[in-house]
Parts: structure tokens; C-alpha cells; sequence
């Protein structure tokens, strides 16, 4: 559990039997702050319900999140696992995170995807005990920029994405949702490096590099967070057509005005492929290369018998067309649903963790941030002064019962 939840249950669970009841006497004094706020209460009773005060909480937070602070004299390398790549587990890579760091994830494969840059992924990431900062290795990923054209032979899919910028802003909403665009630069120090031990193409084929950093910005359990995403792609151009293919994106996150750039480089910079496993992983990569030549060969073949015979059977196929349009549109239709009991049963598997953890998220509608409180009322709200008031009185209006100004909070689920 994250170390803002270990802190808002223990709070809140002090407070449940006799505040959800407005019972009096119920000690106001569950403090998380710093001895030099010690006045600061978290839980305070009220006749309409609790008053609750997350800056303690927050200023604790902050406190411990700057004792944790990843710094570069404290790294050691740790080793990134393929599990099941090659029949046994192996060391896939190598990267530098502060000691103490508690690391998860590694390699994972599919050999059914037939764009190879898929075959294999790393989703890897090291938190810092408290959870407050973490290091994280994105998958690769390789696709035809649809601008451009799409070569149907090619298996990898079609994205929009023509730049390395664009990649990492759909990097940023389909990894971290909800976040948004604080800034970019271009690092050409990583294309410089790129460049030096790459190859720059034929004649027929043109090979632009592209790196770059974006900063982003979102809440994580009621906390402001920043990270920054690295990555370098190269844009391959033939015959009018571009092939873009993303190495592995590195991050890291810290609480807002503690992401240490520095650092987040030199961790970046640390990431090593093993020897071995890279040996084993070209070599399959060249089987795999040729069975999907052969593959295609075959289809091709194939599909010029199949061309031959419709001459011929030009109704009958006309016909099976549109049979084949109705599966389509019926596989659509099956795939939206799919797609939708998915997402509900993801939300329905958070509710389930938040209950354990007796916490519901809600949404501050003005400023769009993020709260963890306590599960054991229905309604919430924002006050004026900073802090948030929790009811289950629904007819509540904090400025005519409470003295003081507020809006509603939102549940997010």
C-alpha cells in the first residue's frame, strides 16, 4: 500500500465508529505532521459528520519523500529478467537504482504477434520503499506512420505518431492516464549517441533519428507528482512509406520538486544489455524473420490461386463479401463489448482494493486533483479553507451548517 494510504486509513480508522456518528469526545488529536505543526489535527468530529485536514498529511509525505530522495552516489545495478524467454531465466539487462530500492516486472514475450519489435517487452520499474519515487523500462514498440502510407505485408500496425514528441505524448495518455503535458525538449546528446554506432541506411532507405524528454504532471492518491519520459526513435523512410521503431522509454517519478533530472540521466544511462541474452535474442530474431518470409511467400502464392479462381466466381464471392462485412461488423460490435467489461471489471477490481484499504478516490472538479478518503461516508466536500469535509447527510450545506464556504468532491467510481 502506498505510504499516502498507510497514513489517510490510519487516520481516518481512528475516527470511524464515533465521527461517522458526530459522537463528541472523540479524541481530535491524530496528528502525521511534523513536530513543529504539532497543532496541525488531521480528524476532527463534527455534529454533521468529520472534518478532515490532508496538509499535515501532505507536509509528512513531503518530509519523508526528501529523505528517500534518489541520489547518484547511493546507486547499485540490479538485474532486469527475462523469466521465460529461453527456456530458464536470465539476466535480459542491467540498470544502476538507489540501494534498497524494491524492484518488479522483467522481460515478457508473445511469439504470436508477428511484428517483431512485439515479440518481446520490457515492463520493468524499481520503487523507492515508500513508494514515493519510481523507475520505470516501457516496452519497445514499432509501427507504420499512417501519414505516410501503409504497406499491407508489413505486420507491425499503423499510428499517427510522426515524431518523437508525438510518440511520447500517446506514450504519456496510454501509460499514465489523466496526465498531461508540462513540457519537451529535444535531446540531441541521445541522437549523437545513437547515431555513433548505427547505421544510416542504403540507398532506398532513408534513417532519421529522434530522442527526447517530456515532464509531465498528475496526481498519485492525493499527491502532486512529476516524471519525466526519455526515449530516442528512429523514423526509416522507403519508397515513400516510414517505419518508426521506439526503443525501450525510460522514467522516473518523484513528488512534485523532487524529480532529480541529474540523476534520471545517469540512471538512464546505466541500462546495459547482457551479452548473452542479447546473442540468444538476435538469433531467434533471425529465425523469426525468415519463418515470416516464408510465411508471406506462401500467402502470396496463395493468394494469386485465390485471384485466378474469382475471375470465374465473381458472384459467388460478391456474395461472400458481404457475409464477410456482417462477421466484421459483428466482430466490432463483440470487440466493444469485450473492451467494455474489460474496463468495467478493472473498475470493479480497483473498488475491490480500495475497500480493503477502506478508501474511496474523489475528484476536486475545479482543480481536477485526486483524494483518498475514508470509505465510510457517502458524500464529500472541498472547503474553503483547505480542508475537506466527509457526511453521509446529503441535505449538508457547508456554509449554512458549518460557517464555512465549500463545493462537492466527486467520487471517481
Amino acid at each position: 500500500m502506498n505510504m499516502n494510504r498507510i497514513i489517510v486509513v490510519a487516520a481516518m480508522s481512528i475516527c470511524v465508529t464515533g465521527c461517522a456518528n458526530g459522537v463528541e469526545g472523540v479524541s481530535a488529536a491524530t496528528t502525521a505532521a511534523p513536530a513543529s505543526s504539532s497543532a496541525a489535527h488531521v480528524v476532527e468530529p463534527n455534529a454533521h459528520g468529520v472534518f478532515f485536514d490532508r496538509r499535515p498529511i501532505v507536509a509528512e509525505l513531503d518530509r519523508v519523500a526528501r529523505l528517500s530522495r534518489p541520489t547518484a552516489a547511493a546507486l547499485q545495478r540490479v538485474p532486469v529478467v527475462d523469466a521465460k524467454g529461453f527456456g530458464q531465466p536470465m539476466t535480459a539487462m542491467s540498470i544502476e537504482v538507489p540501494a534498497g530500492w524494491i524492484t518488479r516486472g522483467g522481460v515478457e514475450w508473445d511469439r504470436n504477434v508477428e511484428c517483431l519489435a512485439h515479440n518481446y517487452a520490457t515492463r520493468w520499474s524499481a520503487a523507492s520503499p515508500d513508494g514515493l519515487h519510481e523507475v520505470a523500462l516501457m516496452p519497445r514498440l514499432s509501427w507504420q506512420v499512417r501519414s505516410h502510407g501503409i504497406v499491407p505485408l508489413n505486420p507491425c500496425p499503423a499510428a499517427p505518431d510522426a515524431s518523437v514528441h508525438e510518440y511520447l505524448v500517446s506514450l504519456m495518455h496510454s501509460a499514465r492516464p489523466g496526465a498531461r503535458e508540462i513540457s519537451y525538449r529535444d535531446r540531441p546528446d541521445i541522437v549523437a549517441a545513437t547515431q555513433a554506432g548505427a547505421q544510416q541506411g542504403n540507398g532506398s532507405n532513408r534513417i532519421r533519428h529522434e530522442a527526447g524528454e517530456l515532464l509531465i504532471g498528475y496526481a498519485l492518491n492525493g499527491q502532486e507528482m512529476r516524471e519525466t519520459l526519455i526515449v530516442d526513435v528512429n523514423f526509416s523512410e522507403s519508397q515513400g512509406t516510414v517505419q518508426a521503431n521506439a526503443e525501450t522509454a525510460f522514467a522516473l517519478r518523484a513528488p512534485d520538486g523532487l524529480l532529480d533530472f541529474a540523476v534520471a540521466d545517469r540512471m538512464r544511462q546505466s541500462m546495459r544489455m547482457e551479452r548473452a541474452w542479447g546473442d540468444q535474442m538476435l538469433a531467434w530474431s533471425g529465425q523469426r524473420v525468415a519463418m515470416l518470409e516464408q510465411n508471406q511467400v506462401a500467402s502470396i502464392q496463395a493468394w494469386h490461386q485465390r485471384r485466378m479462381s474469382e475471375i470465374s466466381t465473381a458472384g459467388i464471392l460478391a456474395r461472400g463479401r458481404i457475409r464477410q462485412e456482417t462477421i466484421a461488423d459483428l466482430g466490432r460490435i463483440n470487440n466493444q463489448i469485450v473492451a467494455s467489461q474489460s474496463a468495467s471489471s478493472d473498475r470493479q477490481q480497483a473498488a475491490v482494493v480500495d475497500m480493503i484499504q477502506e478508501v474511496q478516490p474523489w475528484r476536486d472538479p475545479g482543480s481536477g486533483q485526486q483524494v483518498d478518503l475514508s470509505i465510510h461516508y457517502q458524500h464529500a466536500w472541498q472547503l474553503d479553507d483547505g480542508r475537506q469535509f466527509l457526511t453521509n447527510d446529503a441535505s449538508l450545506d457547508p456554509a449554512r451548517d458549518l460557517g464555512i464556504g465549500g463545493h462537492a468532491l466527486q467520487p471517481v467510481r
